[in-house]
């Protein structure tokens, strides 16, 4: 299920204008060197916007998250599984490689989420030009420490679904979807579906140098006269303050205050 998620996420996301490198069944020597180019190479220019969906296998060994590649072992042969996988502090190193200003990964495997531990048009709204220009590394999980996530596509689809507008993932309706609020749409979604058995945890790396900023996607269905109605307050509410709760600047928490 993992290669055709991977396939079905990159025709959306080539469908939305992202330039996409499909790579599947990485070794582990791959896998890393696939990252390190990416974040190199890609992240060259400080004006791209730098996405990557990982979809595979994952574990948690004493509290430390790790991707699993092809050639990985399983975590009953330390050795050989810690020379092969891939851990979230590593990962966490090889992010701010980039000079890009936005870096927004999801990981849709099974591992702790250690991760979180380590020019526009004028009809844009405000909000949106103030969290595109400044920078910020996030991340997004399908599951928590120790869960278990589905094999069936539901977490590519959820996010495919809510990409493409059809899904009421962007609280304010403003046509923009910010990863910050995708991450309440997927928790939400995915906890409940799952009854609790899957909750996807969100956030910014805890940098000050990168907590400041939003990934954005412009949705399917985007104009700037939506006549749609916003949801009710709290739902914006509860998105201002996930995409803060993580900052080290004291204005933000000053803003959601205000």
């Amino acid at each position: 299920q993992a290669r055709n998620d991977a396939h079905k996420v990159a025709n959306a996301l080539r469908a939305r204008g992202f330039e996409v490198t499909l790579k599947l069944d990485l070794t582990s020597r791959e896998m890393e060197q696939s990252f390190k180019d990416f974040f190199l190479d890609k992240g060259e220019d400080p004006d791209a916007r730098l996405f990557i969906w990982y979809a595979g296998h994952g574990h948690t060994e004493d509290g430390e998250g790790y991707l699993v590649p092809v050639d990985g072992a399983a975590p009953q042969n330390r050795r050989k599984f810690l020379t092969t996988a891939l851990s979230m502090r590593d990962f966490g190193k090889f992010v701010r490689y980039a000079e890009s200003k936005h870096v927004f990964t999801i990981f849709d495997s099974c591992f702790a989420g250690t991760i979180f531990n380590v020019a526009r048009s004028n009809d844009t709204p405000p909000q949106i030009t103030r969290i595109t220009a400044q920078p910020v590394r996030q991340f997004l999980t399908s599951g928590d420490a120790g869960q278990t996530v589905a094999d069936n596509g539901s977490f590519a689809d959820l996010f495919i679904e809510a990409l493409e507008g059809k899904r009421r993932a962007d609280p304010n309706a403003d046509g923009y979807l910010t990863a910050s609020e995708l991450g309440v749409f997927l928790d939400t979604k995915m906890s409940n579906l799952t009854n609790n058995r899957q909750t996807p945890r969100y956030g910014k790396l805890q940098d000050q140098k990168y907590d400041k900023g939003d990934f954005v996607f412009q949705l399917a269905t985007a104009s700037p006269t939506r006549t749609a109605q916003p949801t009710a307050q709290p739902d914006k509410e509860t998105v201002f303050w996930q995409s803060i709760r993580n900052s080290q600047n004291q204005a933000d928490f000053q803003a959601y205050l205000d």
